[in-house]
């Protein structure tokens, strides 16, 4: 049974009724929350976000550096040596073999080890004790059987050294707008290595610590490189790196 009062029914006992300022309150009190978990899960991710980026930064930097490091260490020539690109003869995939049967001057063909690295396009060097030369393969050679575009200037008894001979170029590109790159390039076919580049150098010493001037006197190459990221905050991450390189006797 409900009561009247002057001024309307009683509630029944234990039924409670919101008043607007309390449903007010409570939303507030919400939003607080609300505000307060998306500023936490904010800082976290920009947390998240710029130890990716250093971790990438860093990782891109390591291997990139690697690999140029390993490859200087095999250059048989260095072609171009500047600020801002190095550019050599090697054999950067370990294809070499031997001879299996003597070849004489004025042949258009050698019969080598087999691998399935003679291929097309290639440069071959061929090396006995009287000297070296260069040539193209003119076809793929797997079976070992390497057909040359030009005819051999030299003896080659069985047992001399043949080896695949690669162009190889590391350069900087500036080719895409606020994403400049370090570019490898291996027999005319391009990479990019190192991306994000803000600032790259080379320098270039020779056996006594002094710059070197010749490409022959080159015993040493400094690199330095400088790489940026975004840091998760709308500012950016900066990764600096600086290294010796060594090169083996041109």
């Amino acid at each position: 049974m409900t009561t009247q009062s002057p001024t309307g029914p009683y509630r029944r006992s234990g039924q409670f009724g919101g008043s607007l300022l309390e449903t007010m309150v409570a939303m507030a009190i919400g939003l607080i929350i609300v505000a307060a978990a998306v500023e936490v899960f904010v800082t976290h991710h920009g947390h998240f976000i710029a130890q990716r980026t250093r971790a990438d930064l860093q990782q891109d930097i390591r291997s990139g550096v690697n690999l140029m490091a390993v490859e200087l260490r095999l250059a048989s020539l260095l072609m171009t040596f500047s600020a801002t690109e190095i550019a050599f003869k090697a054999n950067v995939n370990d294809v070499q073999g031997r001879v299996l049967t003597s070849a004489f001057a004025g042949q258009s063909s050698v019969q080598a080890t087999p691998n399935r690295g003679w291929v097309r396009g290639k440069t071959v060097r061929l090396c006995s004790p009287a000297g070296c030369e260069q040539i193209v393969l003119e076809r793929d050679g797997t079976s070992g059987h390497l057909a040359l575009s030009a005819p051999l200037t030299g003896h080659y008894a069985v047992g001399s050294h043949v080896e695949v001979i690669n162009q190889v170029r590391y350069y900087l590109s500036r080719s895409q707008p606020g994403n400049a790159k370090l570019m490898r390039e291996v027999d005319h076919g391009s990479n990019p290595l190192i991306e994000r580049v803000e600032s790259f150098s080379l320098d270039y010493f020779n056996r006594s610590g002094e710059p070197a001037t010749r490409p022959d006197d080159v015993r040493l190459i400094r690199f330095q490189l400088q790489t940026r990221g975004i840091d998760g905050k709308g500012g950016k991450i900066i990764r600096n790196h600086i290294q010796d390189l060594g090169v083996r006797a041109l």
